[in-house]
């Protein structure tokens, strides 16, 4: 029985026979939806590749295999244990290098230390020299060498994060092997966290390119940053964000460079067989190839390249040509879809790229066959982002908008707190029903956008006032 009412066309998509027996082996273990256990799978790659591989476009732009997925799945549908059954491979490989990261960190200590040491001694004989009137320039030249030989950090192998301000993330990619992801079962708490407070930097981390921030007393700058964003949430999450942040991150383009997908519930329809065994090798081997991924890219290994085949670089036009002719035919339906239907080619890229290289398909050419199923793959991400994204307000989310809309721009724009009673005599006229005001008002309430308070007047009565949060 599906209980969801965006149900999806999941279940008619190609994808390599790997990919499937990663799903089925997962599915016998966890019960859990098809379309939740393959984006994580899909964010699981992505983080593995991501520092291992990326896309020469015919103009010399490169692309990252980086993926930001929303998967929406309500309560009870197994998304802690999927997350931790396909994260495995990242969680083990942070334990594992984590003892030696201890390890180096000692010698880097000492080795700094010394490096100290022998700095204050030369910077003490150019102090001597200066001060005797004499020549420096060896003792110069000898500190200009000691600072090019300077010890360096060891690279810390926290990559994966399930809550991070902006600046932890910055922090980490700096202090990491270059790659990194925000993964949560709880949406909630990146929803609800300081990160979506700068969405502008998910959409710069998301282009790949360097990412340059200025911080108090030293700056940081990152090349070729890698990140990887799964959010796995319920629907009732979903709309309290978009309630407060909606129009911000749907405008700067972030909801629209993610791949969104809802689960078709299994509730109600799971057998339980304890005495079937399931066949883990596929998941050894999945975790094998993740694992695999991530030591190369501590490593420091020059990451590939792949193109496409002379055929699929013809079809990917043909493509980018049909997106093209449909952002003009199908704009008018809602604002956010020529913005979901211009980021659909790049995530086209995206997955080709890291079906073929994480797959080790031959050669460095993606070829056709690859290319039409991902189309067809991101037909199904554009339709599930289309029925999502522009599902409408309800009446009370309308009426609390007009009435936030007007607060901001009508008589009461320059207050920071009016009476209830007196807003209501000049509120919009639609707002003048007791019932629809006192929904809109609790409803901005809910999101942080009002207070209402209640004081005792002269008489005994009771007033209300409202507190405006600008």
């Amino acid at each position: 029985m599906n209980t969801n009412p965006l149900n999806t066309n999941f279940f008619n998509l190609t994808f390599p026979i790997r990919f499937e027996e990663v799903i089925q082996s997962t599915q016998a273990k966890t019960h859990a939806p098809k379309e939740l256990i393959a984006g994580v799978q899909l964010s699981v790659m992505s983080l593995g590749a991501q520092g291992r591989v990326m896309f020469e476009h015919s103009d010399g732009r490169r692309s990252p295999v980086s993926l930001y997925s929303i998967v929406l799945a309500e309560s009870g549908e197994r998304k802690t244990a999927v997350c931790n059954l396909l994260q495995k491979p990242i969680q083990d490989f942070q334990k594992k290098q984590l003892k030696n990261y201890e390890e180096k960190l000692k010698v880097y200590e000492a080795d700094l230390q010394s490096w100290a040491v022998i700095n204050k001694t030369i910077s003490r004989q150019i102090r001597k020299n200066i001060e005797k009137g004499g020549d420096s320039v060896s003792e110069q030249d000898k500190l200009r060498k000691h600072y090019i030989n300077k010890p360096k950090p060891p690279k810390r192998p926290k990559i994966l994060f399930s809550d991070a301000t902006p600046e932890a993330i910055i922090q980490g990619l700096v202090e990491s092997i270059g790659t990194l992801g925000l993964s949560s079962d709880e949406g909630g708490v990146i929803f609800n966290g300081r990160a979506m407070g700068n969405t502008p930097l998910f959409n710069q981390l998301w282009d790949g390119g360097g990412v340059d921030v200025e911080r108090k007393g030293h700056r940081l700058n990152i090349d070729d940053a890698r990140l990887m964003t799964l959010i796995v949430t319920q629907k009732n999450e979903l709309i309290l964000f978009r309630k407060k942040h909606g129009a911000r991150v749907q405008g700067n383009g972030f909801f629209a460079r993610c791949l969104w997908s809802v689960t078709t519930s299994t509730q109600g329809i799971r057998t339980h067989q304890p005495d079937v065994h399931v066949d883990t090798s596929v998941l050894d081997k999945f975790n094998k190839r993740v694992e695999e991924l991530l030591e190369q890219t501590l490593a420091g290994t020059t990451p590939s390249v792949l193109r496409f085949s002379v055929e699929a670089e013809h079809r990917f036009a043909q493509y980018q040509n049909e997106i093209e002719q449909r952002i003009l035919t199908e704009k008018g339906g809602h604002e956010a879809l020529p913005g979901i239907l211009s980021k659909l080619p790049e995530n086209a890229v995206r997955l080709a790229t890291l079906m073929h290289f994480f797959y080790e398909f031959k050669g460095d050419e993606i070829d056709v066959a690859t290319l039409n199923y991902i189309f067809m793959i991101m037909e199904y991400y554009y339709q599930q982002a289309v029925n999502i994204l522009t599902a409408s307000l309800s009446s009370d989310e309308e009426d609390a908008k007009r009435l936030w809309e007007w607060l901001m721009t009508g008589p009461f724009s320059g207050a920071n707190s009016v009476a209830k009673s007196e807003l209501r005599r000049y509120a919009p006229y639609q707002l003048r029903d007791v019932v629809r005001y006192n929904k809109a008002l609790k409803y901005l309430e809910d999101i942080g956008r009002i207070y209402i308070k209640k004081y005792k007047n002269g008489n005994g009565t009771v007033s209300q006032l409202i507190d405006i949060n600008r």
